[in-house]
């Protein structure tokens, strides 16, 4: 008789003994309807407790305080305000005093040409190579001895013996890394080079690793043969400030363009470090403020008198003089990006609230109906984005193979949830301006996000942890660790990418992100020295914002990012407008990203238009569809303060879970999504992805996004339908239950 057995014979007899000792003048009847009780009580302990699969609102209750605190309230609706397209437009962007992106327009020498770029000369790389691996008997007992159940369902097609080594096929091969993936067997293995020899060669050839190498040795030539030309070009940009009574320093960036740092007097005081800095940090300047200053008013006596005093109107000048001189591609101001956090009322107070294929153990994961299945049953969500019934169809939460960059405030290094995680590779901040950094220093390898508020005076102001919460969704979190929240893929590998600090982030600092996690190019430390990434991005998330079209640089550094083979995310942004006047969800060669609340429509905040390409639960933390009585925001990593335990909705003084909305939550939903469809199709191009992702849809019609044309500017009149507009939202929701795994 095993222990289960013994135990069970155990209960019984418990319970046939408390029925034997009721009061012999209790009816028969009642005594029946106790045992009854007795026994259910009883069969429920032992199918819980005993055979180890307790329930969620279990998980929730056994966790500590610290494992499942929380902070978001339902919030009271706010009445949205009307405005026309002409009053949108003017909502105003921001960009740095004293600081200019500009690339030249570099003339090649004939050398150049004949020599440039390498990659043209270079056989093209084959997503299909090799059809098969070889591995040593030694290595295939590793496999044996790791995923045993896999290989013995291996057919002969795809595994065969020759001379005592063993060929796997493609299809072997990725069942295996899967599995493998799926469960961490293969850390059993002792032999440490026997287990990294497995590994690597199980790993597929990326297309966009072999591209990257290509790019590498093209920029080197770049380097080597225009070092002259660049010169040239920075020389030039100092002497047109030097006409304007200005000085300044011009940096050459490895995209192509350069950096100018505008000065006011020619003895070389920094505008940017002590210069227009009023109690209040005015360091940024909006865009539309004031009309564009025209060359010929910054070239009269007057305006440059006053352009000696007023870092603002320089840097205006400056733009406007370079742009006039024909000598460079694009000229624009170093715009600032912020997080895609939707705005909302602070310090709120707590309400009382009460608390239900392959669930994660997770004790937060009961309020997690973004990544449940769609629909309405039990356990099921109408805005859910199906990521259980994809766990569980495909039998695998992600690889490690699989890379996602997230570019954003950086990643709470210290956070319990984080800090253990074996998702998370080095990364890199690229905040170059200390002031911004508000980390002591300028760009580094360290990621870490020490906060975010502009204003500390203010004391209503918050540190954001916006990267943090976004990285968790997507699963920098360890997933399944009986500790607060799940990610979306389980076992990918992230990398931290600090791009936005203080008051936000440089349009420059972020266009240098993008491009160093593809592979593209590298960064440097304090000596100057190269610093690649060593884990390029099969995708990039971006979920920041900017209300102004498409930058220039913005979007030449996303081409390179997607020629290298990374699939870029953004956000489409919460400016209740087409995203086509945002950026980066308006530019060319991303997935732009709607968001949708727990009903799965497209919330009220969300961008719109025909630059979307799907929606994903992005939250709206003023309803509560799912009657759980918490909102229905987004609910991933990030510390706070004035939180409350779940359990017995006590406060708690701070927490590192938090309920967010924005189209910033909807996209890395959407990173998420493409990284678990990498792993189940290692070898698929970043375009196979991206029709995959389509594919993994529910449709969604143009009523199911109308809203009242007074609080979307712009959007298209509905026939028949007095004051109601259709906002286009993509024309599909994020499903992944409808994803084809085949």
């Amino acid at each position: 008789m095993n222990g289960c057995n013994r135990l069970k014979t155990f209960l019984s007899a418990t319970v046939l003994l408390a029925a034997g000792s009721l009061s012999a003048c209790e009816q028969a009847q009642e005594k029946q309807q106790n045992f009854q009780k007795l026994t259910e009580k009883v069969q429920d302990q032992l199918s819980h407790d005993v055979l180890g699969e307790p329930n969620q609102i279990d998980y929730l209750e056994q966790a500590s305080i610290p494992d499942r605190a929380m902070f978001g309230v339902i919030q009271g609706a706010q009445a949205l305000p009307t405005q026309t397209l002409e009053e949108a437009l003017k909502t105003e962007s921001y960009f740095v005093i004293g600081s200019v992106i500009a690339k030249p327009k570099i003339a090649m020498t004939s050398v150049v040409q004949d020599e440039m770029p390498i990659s043209e000369s270079l056989p093209e790389a084959s997503a299909s190579e090799p059809v098969e691996i070889e591995v040593t008997a030694t290595e295939f007992e590793a496999i044996e001895m790791a995923v045993p159940d896999v290989v013995k369902e291996l057919q002969p097609s795809e595994l065969k013996r020759v001379d005592g080594k063993f060929k796997l096929s493609e299809n072997a091969r990725n069942k295996v890394k899967r599995a493998i993936d799926a469960n961490r067997n293969m850390e059993r293995i002792e032999h440490f080079e026997t287990r990294k020899s497995v590994l690597k060669k199980l790993e597929p050839p990326k297309p966009a690793r072999q591209k990257m190498a290509m790019i590498k040795r093209d920029m080197r030539v770049r380097k080597e043969l225009n070092q002259a030309a660049a010169m040239d070009a920075r020389s030039k940009a100092l002497k047109r400030l030097e006409k304007m009574g200005l000085s300044g320093a011009a940096y050459a960036r490895d995209g192509g363009n350069m950096v100018i740092n505008i000065g006011l007097e020619p003895t070389g005081l920094d505008t940017r470090l002590k210069a227009n800095l009023d109690k209040k940090f005015k360091r940024f300047a909006p865009m539309k403020l004031q009309k564009p200053v025209s060359n010929n008013d910054c070239s009269n006596e007057s305006t440059r008198q006053a352009m000696k005093s007023d870092a603002e109107l320089a840097t205006r000048c400056v733009v406007e003089d370079l742009r006039a001189s024909g000598e460079y591609e694009y000229v624009e101001p170093d715009y600032i990006f912020t997080n895609q956090f939707e705005t909302r009322p602070k310090n709120l107070p707590v309400e009382p609230a009460t608390s239900k294929g392959l669930n994660p153990n997770d004790p937060l994961w009961t309020f997690q109906w973004h990544f449940k299945n769609y629909g309405q049953g039990e356990d099921e969500s109408e805005g859910g984005a199906g990521f259980v019934d994809f766990w569980s169809r495909a039998n695998q939460t992600g690889s490690a193979g699989v890379t996602v960059a997230v570019i954003d405030t950086g990643l709470q290094m210290d956070h319990p949830d984080i800090q253990s995680s074996r998702n998370l590779a080095p990364g890199f901040d690229m905040v170059s301006d200390p002031f911004m950094g508000n980390d002591g220093d300028g760009r580094d390898s360290n990621p870490h996000d020490p906060g975010d508020a502009c204003d500390p005076t203010d004391p209503l102001a918050r540190d954001s942890f916006h990267g943090t919460h976004v990285a968790g969704t997507v699963g920098a979190a360890s997933t399944d660790n009986s500790s607060g929240v799940a990610g979306g893929a389980w076992n990918v590998t992230i990398v931290p990418v600090r791009a936005l600090g203080r008051c936000g982030g440089q349009l420059s600092d972020i266009n240098d992100a993008i491009r160093w996690a593809a592979g593209v190019v590298p960064a440097r430390d304090d000596l100057g020295d190269e610093i690649w990434n060593a884990n390029p991005a099969d995708i990039i998330n971006l979920s920041i914002g900017l209300f102004e079209a498409c930058p220039a640089s913005m979007q030449e550094a996303i081409n390179d990012a997607t020629d290298a083979g990374a699939v870029v995310v953004a956000a489409a942004g919460n400016a209740r407008i087409d995203t086509k006047y945002y950026a980066p969800g308006g530019c060319q060669n991303v997935v732009s990203v709607a968001a949708s609340d727990a009903r799965g429509q497209l919330t009220p905040y969300s961008n719109y238009g025909d630059a979307v390409d799907i929606m994903a639960p992005g939250g709206d933390l003023t309803r509560d569809d799912n009657g759980d009585g918490r909102p229905d925001g987004v609910l991933s990593t990030k510390f706070a303060k004035d939180c409350y335990d779940p359990v017995t909705n006590e406060p708690v003084e701070s927490c590192f879970y938090a309920y967010e909305s924005g189209t910033s939550m909807a996209a890395p939903h959407v990173s998420a999504a493409l990284a678990l469809l990498k792993s189940q199709f290692p070898l698929a191009t970043s375009d196979e992805l991206t029709s995959r992702l389509k594919q993994a849809t529910n449709s969604r019609s143009q009523l199911q996004c109308s809203g009242k044309c007074t609080h979307y500017p712009g959007a298209e009149k509905i026939p028949g339908q007095d004051g109601m507009c259709y906002r286009p939202c993509g024309g599909a929701a994020l499903d992944l239950g409808n994803a084809h795994l085949d």
